[in-house]
């Protein structure tokens, strides 16, 4: 028995030294530039960024929170900067095919990867130190690639994001929210080996904050500006103007227009455009611009109004919903998908507590989504 006894112990022992192993390994993770930082921990992941947050911040978080808001809102003054494919002292992509046109790329033309090796750089300028929204355009053509990789370089090191080059195409699509230092230097880089489909470098913007809109996006197809000064043709591109795509674009638009509008609840206080708003108002208020009629309640915006739209199926100016409390509980979050993965909404979440557009998966309790027409 005393031999058996010995035996169990150093069985549980070793279980235990697994264990901690495995806990010590979760504990980090590499990222893109192949360091290593601290995993979330487990309350970390069931914070969600909806109106049902559950994060229970600290004081002491609360107030920074509310002064990194502050210094980005009063203080700085709001910043962007575009750079196309057409500019030759701020875009480098040796070996890349110039001069494909498409009326949806912006200024009507973009590069493609061809049979290069080398990454398509697009060299932008910080002002100062701080949060900086990067996002990216591209046609959205048939036969592109479906898993083109960006790398943005921050201050953290280059993060790489995979985007559909095939989808979200014809306007800002955004690629994150970042940390970077002061500077004019590349940063962001479009990698040429993507599998099947051509990676495609069109146009970059950098906008300070994570709360401003992208600056003017209307394409050749809309009557936007074109680099040469003419009508971009069509290309592979079988999109119209006048169809759907069109639609989903001017929602969109009109969202970011809302970007920074502080939250509240509503009701019991009353829903008041670009001053106060919460998830349902901010979708109210949106779709109030088309002349359709939705109620402030997540609920009745559910159930009542648009045709149900599988997740894979998701396209710009949808309406998402979510159950952060649970599956058996009622719906409380609406968001509108904006591309990409993000969607626009106003968030309860601390750090944020006004519209932003936002990654989706950090709201808990994907529920379903809707789709209005227009017309």
């Amino acid at each position: 028995m005393r031999r058996l006894g010995l035996i169990l112990s150093v069985a549980i022992l070793a279980a235990l030294l697994v264990s901690i192993a495995t806990i010590t390994a979760a504990a980090e993770t590499e990222t893109s530039d192949g360091t290593l930082q601290a995993a979330p921990t487990s309350s970390q992941l069931w914070v969600s960024q909806g109106s049902v947050t559950n994060a229970t911040p600290s004081e002491a978080e609360r107030r920074a929170a509310l002064r990194d808001m502050a210094e980005e809102e009063e203080n700085l003054p709001d910043y962007s900067q575009v750079v196309d494919n057409a500019q030759s002292r701020r875009f480098d992509a040796p070996g890349w095919k110039q001069g494909g046109s498409d009326s949806w790329a912006h200024g009507g033309d973009y590069a493609s990867a061809g049979t290069s090796t080398a990454d398509a750089r697009f060299k932008l300028r910080a002002p100062t130190d701080g949060d900086y929204a990067i996002y990216a355009w591209w046609p959205g053509r048939k036969g592109d690639s479906s898993a083109t990789r960006f790398g943005v370089k921050s201050a953290r090191g280059t993060k790489w994001v995979v985007v559909n080059q095939t989808r979200d195409g014809g306007m800002w699509v955004k690629l994150g929210t970042y940390e970077m230092k002061a500077g004019d230097r590349y940063v962001v880089r479009i990698s040429p080996e993507t599998g099947s489909g051509a990676a495609i470098a069109d146009a970059v913007a950098l906008v300070r904050g994570m709360a401003s809109p992208p600056p003017g996006d209307r394409a050749p197809a809309e009557g936007g500006p074109t680099n040469d000064g003419t009508a971009a043709s069509s290309g592979e591109n079988v999109y119209t103007v006048s169809n759907t795509r069109g639609e989903r674009r001017a929602l969109v638009r009109q969202g970011r227009k809302h970007l920074g509008t502080p939250y509240r609840l509503s009701p019991p206080h009353p829903c008041r455009a670009y001053k106060k708003e919460d998830c349902s108002c901010f979708t109210m208020l949106v779709f109030r611009r088309f002349d359709k009629r939705l109620p402030d309640s997540p609920i009745k915006q559910y159930w009542n109004y648009g045709r149900r739209i599988d997740r894979s199926d998701l396209k710009r100016g949808d309406l998402v919903f979510f159950k952060e409390n649970g599956m058996n509980r009622a719906i409380t979050h609406v968001a509108m998908y904006s591309g990409n993965g993000y969607v626009l909404h106003a968030s309860a979440y601390y750090r944020y507590r006004k519209v932003v557009e936002s990654k989706m998966k950090y709201i808990k309790g994907y529920f379903g989504a809707k789709r209005i027409q227009l017309r």
